[in-house]
């Protein structure tokens, strides 16, 4: 990758981040607290052979109970699905497919652009910070970024669901239990905010995972999430290198090392 590009990842995807975590930040006030869970909460591990979990009926989702269900909901360990972000303005539109990857700490995010192109995102999440490594498609050349804020679902322009956990009780305006997209899902709806802003969320009550999300101004659609079904298994450690076969975060060795 000439320099003159490398420079334009740097810019690009510093931009990237700016505007996705000013989207993510509309309409997400936070306000801390502890998390009851239900009593019932803990029966509901149980599955049937037909896929249903067996309990969710004895669990009832409302605006009180949907943060603690949604913070019992952990997510797999590894596994790899396809998202969808739809993006809707005044006149038009647009679309990105992403690949995602994830195994424990570590998200791989292959965006495929508009020009054909596919730029590589590499996540490494540690404790105090979060590492990137951007490259596009089959060139071995990487820019490494670093961030405090920066998250995985950031990088992959995913409404962070974890937020209902937050919220105070009366910015949710619904929530419930939904057959949708083949699966059981806790269904999640924010009243407008101040600025018109609102959002959706629909979580599988089985994985834990986002399925879909929208973000609405003004009873406008502007904003979609839709994902695939996961596919649940431990991902080949090849997909969490860097392209020149370093780790992220590895001290690379000089030129002339053995």
């Amino acid at each position: 990758m000439h320099k003159k590009r490398m420079t334009y990842v740097t810019m690009g995807f510093g931009v990237l981040l700016v505007v996705v975590m000013v989207l993510l930040a509309w309409g997400g006030r936070r306000q801390s607290g502890g998390i009851v869970l239900p009593e019932s909460l803990s029966d509901s591990a149980g599955m049937e052979g037909n896929g249903q979990d067996s309990q969710l009926d004895r669990i009832e989702i409302t605006p009180e109970t949907v943060r603690s269900a949604i913070g019992a909901l952990p997510r797999p360990a590894a596994y790899r699905r396809a998202q969808t972000v739809e993006t809707f303005w005044s006149g038009g539109s647009g679309q990105s497919v992403t690949q995602v990857y994830v195994s424990g700490s570590r998200t791989r995010l292959d965006a495929a652009l508009p020009d054909g192109s596919v730029r590589h995102t590499l996540i490494e999440a540690a404790r105090e910070r979060t590492l990137a490594g951007v490259w596009y498609d089959d060139e071995t050349d990487w820019v490494e970024l670093e961030s405090d804020e920066l998250t995985a679902d950031q990088a992959g322009r995913m409404l962070s669901y974890e937020t209902v956990r937050d919220l105070p009780v009366d910015a949710i305006a619904q929530a419930d239990y939904r057959e949708a997209f083949g699966a059981s899902c806790i269904y999640v709806e924010t009243r407008p905010d101040e600025d018109g802003y609102q959002d959706r969320y629909w979580v599988n009550a089985h994985n834990g995972l986002l399925m879909e999300a929208e973000r609405l101004w003004k009873d406008e659609v502007i904003y979609r999430f839709s994902a695939g079904e996961p596919e649940i298994a431990p991902q080949e450690e090849s997909l969490f290198r860097l392209p020149d076969g370093d780790a992220l975060g590895e001290p690379a060795l000089p030129p002339d090392a053995a």
